[in-house]
């Protein structure tokens, strides 16, 4: 039986006039082959096999039962349990494909796009860029990307490091170049926003959202999609802006904010324009729109930066020890609390 490739194959030649023995000696084939391929007037179907090893009844009871419980046991447990209990002689992947048909099929949870309304939430993100010239050195580079879930425009602002201030340095230039600060902040779990292990918010992280007058948010763990959008803009940065920042001319000696200015001549030459393809909207239009649903940034939060991507402590968060006193407990006996009868 030959292959379904070599079955059109033939059929084809011999619609298009070529002989039983002109097709037998360009594949190099029996005549008596090529007749049968020809008169099959189609692909030849692999007859039937018989399964080896067939689950008797009380197997497949004892496989249906025990799925019932356990949807997600495994196949090898199942088919030592087999073994050992009701003598099945067949191969692991003999069982295995057998098994098939009969676990129920895994409901994968669907991907839910959500939207934000305006005005409401902005994603943040580091990206890492690689080396590149800094001065007189080639050091590694970060951008911190910061995107309006509505509107789906970005900032970005380049960093040597990702520390805690430099995090927040770079953060309230982004929201400055967004135009304000909506009423919720998404990050991931980084040790720059979280303690413990992430499940905390740091006090530093907090005290500067305080300030904003916005709500840290949290992606859900083990769940990237969760902010995508920043995501999808990290993706942008890798495989777009730093392909076009290797055709631009740089200063022999290019600083930071030499960096941030190209960061944002190609979000006005290449994102702004572009018409988005879930929202549909043209990116800058709808910024413009969401704009004025921003609350301004404080100015005296800039003003304490300096602005080179190594930020000084801004915050004045509360001693620890201070944070303690409210925390201790005088013990009394229990008879200063005894009522005379």
């Amino acid at each position: 039986m030959q292959s379904e490739d070599t079955g059109m194959d033939l059929r084809a030649l011999h619609r298009h006039g070529w002989s039983t023995s002109a097709l037998a000696r360009r594949f190099g084939l029996n005549r008596r082959t090529v007749a049968r391929e020809l008169s099959a007037g189609g692909p030849r179907p692999y007859p039937p096999r018989a399964a080896k090893h067939p689950l008797t009844p009380a197997q497949l009871a004892h496989i249906e039962r025990r799925l019932l419980v356990c949807p997600v046991l495994r196949a090898t447990d199942l088919h030592r349990e087999l073994q050992r209990d009701f003598g099945y002689g067949g191969s692991y992947p003999t069982f295995r494909r057998q098994l098939r048909p009969l676990r129920p099929a895994v409901v994968s949870e669907p991907e839910v796009r959500f939207e934000t309304a305006a005005g409401v939430q902005t994603q943040v993100d580091w990206k890492h860029l690689g080396a590149w010239p800094l001065g007189e050195e080639v050091v590694p580079l970060h951008a911190l990307v910061a995107v309006l879930g509505h509107s789906r425009m970005p900032a970005i602002r380049i960093a040597t490091s990702c520390t805690r201030q430099a995090t927040f340095e770079r953060l309230l230039r982004c929201l400055e170049d967004l135009g304000g600060v909506s009423r919720e902040l998404l990050t991931d779990r980084d040790t720059v926003f979280c303690t413990a292990g992430g499940s905390l918010l740091s006090p530093e992280w907090v005290d500067l959202c305080e300030l904003l007058g916005t709500v840290p948010r949290l992606c859900r763990p083990y769940r990237a999609k969760t902010k995508g959008k920043v995501e999808r803009v990290n993706r942008e940065v890798q495989e777009s802006f730093l392909a076009w920042l290797t055709g631009q001319l740089l200063s022999p000696r290019p600083t930071l904010a030499d960096y941030d200015a190209l960061a944002k001549q190609w979000l006005s030459e290449v994102v702004l324009p572009r018409r988005h393809r879930t929202t549909k909207r043209v990116i800058a239009e709808a910024w413009h729109e969401e704009q004025r649903l921003l609350a301004p940034v404080p100015e005296h939060l800039i003003q304490r930066f300096t602005g080179d991507g190594e930020a000084h402590p801004v915050l004045h968060v509360i001693d620890p020890a201070q944070r303690q006193l409210g925390e201790q407990v005088d013990v009394r006996p229990l008879t200063e609390y005894e009522v005379a009868m």
